[in-house]
């Protein structure tokens, strides 16, 4: 049998799915991706084909609408690039799609006899939107309602519709949510897992290295580490309130050292308000003196081991987050028996047991301080995955899913 997998960021959500299928000798599996250096992640079994867009939205469309052009040029290069694979004799008979942006918007239309999975994550409703925007008026409101044309559009074209939480799925309009069946993407507990070399509380020294630029950064036994994991430094994943928390934190543990580790961009939210729209940069200069340079240390990117061995080193690691899709981060590090910090939230209330995380809040900016500040004090349980997050509770919901579809078809 012929799978077709489809998204824009190669592999993504079905980094481990896609492989699965492949790895039966079974079924011949294609990806259809857009991005230009998907080979540098190749997976064994998985051909990797390539759609490229003929041109980019109008900038004399309107703007309300420029978001659901995009949507209708990328259905369009996936047509074109799905009609080649035809002309070369692979007829896909299940195909999933990454969803949202238009990747599927036309699938059936040329196929439809094949059965089309649409995998999506998030609907805008007013009330979450208004987290991703500096300004949230009238005319973004309705701007951002019209984002969801493409997605209403492909949740009614596709048979079968996957989301990865059941809050995600509570974000969609009720008609539709029957049928969005939850399956999480899933955490590969065979890597993210509790650290068995010694005592779980046991500091030791830790050796760091930044992937991009391989710079090295040594971390004494004797500190104590507060660590944030992110993306993008940016307000909708707390970092800017995280940050304002640290002086007073500073300066009641004289061995505390803070490590952030991620990318100086924006994933989601807006711009800061100076240095070239850098949070980072804008939020050392308003910290100034009070956040000295020997107590924070900035990784960058780290590689998946060394990210694993800061989550397993820390004496509190924090994960914040504005109600939005929940970070691959917060699973990780719970499958890791991380001490986590988690502010509360529709996103994460139903992610962790309660007993097994620090509950913080990021309204008030004193009492995340003292918050953080008890925790490091008096460290708390360690997290715990549960069993709905595994990748093989997760790979086995998919194959259900997908062997109901095949005998229904």
């Amino acid at each position: 049998m012929n799978f077709l997998f489809i998204h824009d960021n190669y592999p993504a959500q079905f980094r481990h799915l896609a492989p699965l299928i492949a790895n039966t000798g079974k079924h011949r599996v294609v990806f259809l991706t857009n991005r230009e250096d998907a080979e540098k992640d190749s997976i064994a079994g998985v051909e990797i084909q390539r759609y490229e867009l003929h041109r980019r939205p109008s900038a004399e469309t309107h703007h309300y609408l420029q978001i659901t052009e995009d949507a209708v040029l990328k259905g369009q290069a996936v047509l074109r690039a799905l009609n080649t694979l035809l002309e070369q004799g692979f007829q896909p008979q299940i195909i999933v799609t990454h969803a949202g942006m238009g990747l599927g918007l036309f699938i059936k239309d040329l196929l439809p006899e094949a059965i089309h999975v649409g995998y999506f994550e998030w609907f805008f409703q007013p009330n979450t939107t208004k987290h991703l925007l500096e300004k949230f008026d009238l005319d973004a409101q309705l701007k951002i309602g019209l984002r969801n044309l493409p997605i209403i559009q492909e949740l009614e074209r596709c048979d079968l519709a996957v989301v990865p939480t059941a809050w995600q799925k509570t974000q969609f309009p009720y008609a539709y949510q029957p049928k969005l069946e939850v399956i999480f993407d899933g955490i590969d507990r065979s890597f993210f897992h509790p650290e068995a070399s010694c005592s779980a509380d046991q500091r030791k020294a830790l050796t760091l290295h930044n992937r991009e630029s391989g710079e090295r950064f040594e971390i004494a036994a004797s500190q104590r580490i507060l660590s944030y994991a992110t993306r993008g430094m940016e307000p909708l994943r707390g970092f800017p309130e995280f940050m304002r928390a640290l002086p007073p934190l500073i300066e009641r543990f004289n061995d505390l050292l803070v490590v952030i580790a991620g990318a100086d961009r924006r994933a989601y939210s807006y711009n800061a308000p100076s240095h070239q729209g850098s949070w980072k940069q804008h939020l050392l200069a308003e910290l100034g003196e009070k956040l000295p340079n020997d107590r924070l240390l900035f990784t960058g990117l780290l590689t998946y081991q060394d990210y694993r061995s800061l989550l397993w080193r820390s004496d509190l690691h924090c994960y914040l987050t504005r109600p939005y899709v929940t970070s691959w981060s917060l699973f990780e590090a719970a499958a890791c028996g991380a001490r986590l910090a988690v502010n509360h939230s529709p996103a994460t209330q139903d992610i962790m047991k309660p007993d097994a995380v620090t509950w913080v809040t990021l309204e008030d900016d004193q009492r995340l301080t003292r918050e953080l500040g008890d925790a490091l004090e008096h460290p708390g349980e360690r997290s715990i995955l549960q069993a709905d997050f595994d990748l093989s509770t997760s790979l086995e919901k998919w194959e259900q899913l997908l062997n109901r579809s095949l005998q229904s078809s």
